[in-house]
């Protein structure tokens, strides 16, 4: 029996410890203890998930366009071209009518979740997104875009594949470093199922949600995208987005052409980009209730697409039309005007959110005009033939890029949209110009930090930058120092000096205004000071408006910690003075270099975690 019981004693501890372990109370402790193992886990299993969400939610698109429209296929121009007038209006109208629905009484908002949102919950919030937002945002997404509207796909996929990571890392109580990995991992996910581009995926979720390429996110970005990408080609099939001829660059001088191809494709985007502003603020003005600005979108969508109808939906089919040159230079410019005012619309008035489609609609519009264009000219002066389908897959990804503010990210899902290796230097060349273009007039690198600044959040630069936006100066500046009237005595001031145990003193005037100020060092070597001056002018005594220096540099207490930043290495200064934001310019409080400098390393700590 004494042999017995010591293994008995053993094989209890050990089944104690296993049953420990799996309490709810020790999951995410045990977690936290195996970050790469779990996170690689929790990676391929979101990439399913994900790429499982990103077919139901095109499955939801192709039942309502059947039930709206009457075809459930993703190329619906042809069908659409024979469609009447009724039908279209009725199918938009309803649409808009079933998104208001879902809006009012499901979702209990009238903002549907955008790109935007997930970088701000990446920033800002945690990377919390509301999973009940979520959900009926990508059916409402799902329901506007089969019934015509001109809106994308792939940013309410983003979204979505977002709230599904979030929803895990709440469920599991992850750490926010796993949190934000995990959410990178559901968007390189959405974008890997949605376009068949494992590659795009990736780096999309780093260069555009992220903000950065930290090699411990990389890894599990990785794992999830490809996982979505296998189950979306067993569901879906293995074929580019856009099946196109093939296309070659037949002389070195077609690229002078890209290059102005890369700036009208900035105007293109910049135009773009206004017309979403402004649209926005029409509908403000109409003063329309919310759960009427749905239907009264998909009035004017569907009005407009009774000129072309080709403009309805997410338009892949008429885009894959311009890549394979079905379109007369007529049609292009058309499809460019009334596909820029129907995406506005359908944004403004809340009946859809995707960016990412209309952009590559328009570019692959302007760029085969712009082809159109190319190939006469060079026909008339070189002899050369030109493909206009070359133009349009570059525009494509020229304004897309613009739009997005993702150059690398556009590029590799252009290249793998097409499958085409031939033209990856020709479009390198338009979307960096395109890029730097609309940047320097915008000043902006995309239309979601855009979108951000209008509600006040400011995340180009990264979560560090934005924390150093949103400190002020009133949050640490001390009230602990040192001030002389402009008549003291050199006597009085190296008092207040040494009594107050302060290094500097600011010099004020009757009126209480900052005259200057005067370090202990500079107090020192002060003629009054010294043996000689006292035997010269023994009746002519300095006060501290004769010695005191003019201070370079001035705080507000509204100024951030990026404005204090420079204001410290413009002077050289050790010690800025805040002054009140009126005339007179009151002192109110000091603040010190090495502050802003530990605000600031706080910030890349909460960047890190």
């Amino acid at each position: 029996m004494t042999k017995i019981t010591p293994a008995l004693s053993r094989l209890m501890l050990l089944l104690s410890q296993m049953i420990d372990l799996f309490k709810p109370r020790n999951v995410a402790r045990n977690l936290r203890q195996r970050d790469k193992l779990i996170g690689s886990i929790l990676a391929l299993l979101t990439g399913i998930g994900v790429a499982y969400a990103a077919i139901g939610f095109r499955t939801l698109i192709y039942l309502s366009q059947e039930v709206l429209l009457g075809n459930h296929n993703e190329n619906i121009l042809s069908h659409v071209d024979n469609l009447p007038a009724w039908k279209i209006i009725l199918s938009t109208v309803t649409g808009g009518l079933v998104v208001s629905f879902i809006y009012r009484y499901l979702m209990k908002s009238a903002q549907p979740g955008s790109i935007a949102d997930v970088m701000a919950a990446n920033a800002v919030h945690h990377t919390v997104i509301p999973t009940r937002k979520g959900l009926f945002s990508a059916l409402a997404s799902a329901i506007a875009l089969g019934s015509g509207s001109a809106a994308g796909r792939e940013g309410p996929v983003v979204h979505l594949g977002a709230t599904v990571s979030s929803w895990v890392a709440q469920r599991l109580h992850l750490s926010p470093t796993m949190s934000r990995t995990l959410l990178g991992c559901g968007v390189a996910a959405a974008v890997s199922a949605s376009f068949n581009a494992p590659i795009a995926g990736v780096f999309f979720a780093l260069e555009v949600i992220l903000g950065h390429y930290a090699l411990s996110t990389f890894a599990p970005i990785v794992i999830a995208s490809v996982s979505a990408a296998i189950v979306a080609r067993i569901h879906i099939g293995n074929f580019p987005g856009f099946i196109i001829p093939d296309y070659y660059i037949t002389t070195f001088w077609e690229f002078p052409a890209f290059i102005l191809l890369g700036l009208i494709s900035a105007l293109a985007a910049i135009i773009f980009i206004k017309s979403l502003f402004f649209t926005e603020e029409f509908a403000r003005k109409l003063s329309l209730p919310e759960w009427a600005l749905p239907p009264f979108g998909g009035l004017a969508i569907g009005l407009l697409a009774l000129i072309s109808p080709y403009i309805l939906g997410h338009g892949y089919g008429t885009t894959d039309g311009a890549l394979k040159e079905i379109f007369s230079i007529q049609t292009l410019l058309l499809l460019i005007v009334l596909k820029v005012a129907a995406s506005a619309i359908a944004l403004a008035f809340r009946y859809g959110t995707g960016i990412f489609s209309p952009s590559l609609f328009l570019g692959a519009m302007v760029g085969g005009a712009f082809g159109f264009v190319a190939a006469a000219a060079a026909a008339q002066f070189g002899g050369v033939e030109f493909s206009y389908g070359l133009y349009a897959i570059v525009g494509m990804g020229a304004v897309s890029s613009a739009v997005l503010g993702a150059p690398i990210s556009t590029i590799l899902i252009i290249f793998e949209l097409t499958g085409d290796y031939q033209i990856t230097i020709a479009l390198m060349v338009s979307v960096v110009i395109s890029n730097l273009v609309t940047q320097h007039y915008l000043r902006a690198t995309s239309v979601f930090h855009m979108q951000l600044k209008r509600i006040g959040l400011d995340l180009e630069g990264g979560r560090a930058r934005h924390v150093m936006r949103s400190t002020h100066v009133h949050s640490l500046m001390q009230n602990d120092y040192a001030i002389a009237s402009d008549m003291a005595s050199i006597k009085d001031v190296q008092h207040v000096l040494l009594t107050k145990d302060h290094d500097h003193i600011y010099i004020i005037d009757e009126g209480c205004n900052l005259k200057g100020s005067v370090t202990l060092a500079e107090l020192r070597k002060c003629p009054e000071n010294t043996e000689e001056n006292k035997e010269e002018s023994p009746d002519a005594p300095l006060t501290a408006a004769d010695i005191c220096r003019p201070v370079t540099a001035t705080l507000t207490p509204s100024d951030n910690l990026e404005d204090a930043f420079q204001k410290f290495d413009q002077s050289g200064e050790e010690a800025l003075p805040v002054v009140t934001d009126d005339e007179q310019a009151e002192i109110v409080g000091i603040l010190y270099h090495k502050q802003v400098l530990k605000a600031y390393n706080q910030a890349l700590l909460s960047e890190k975690e």
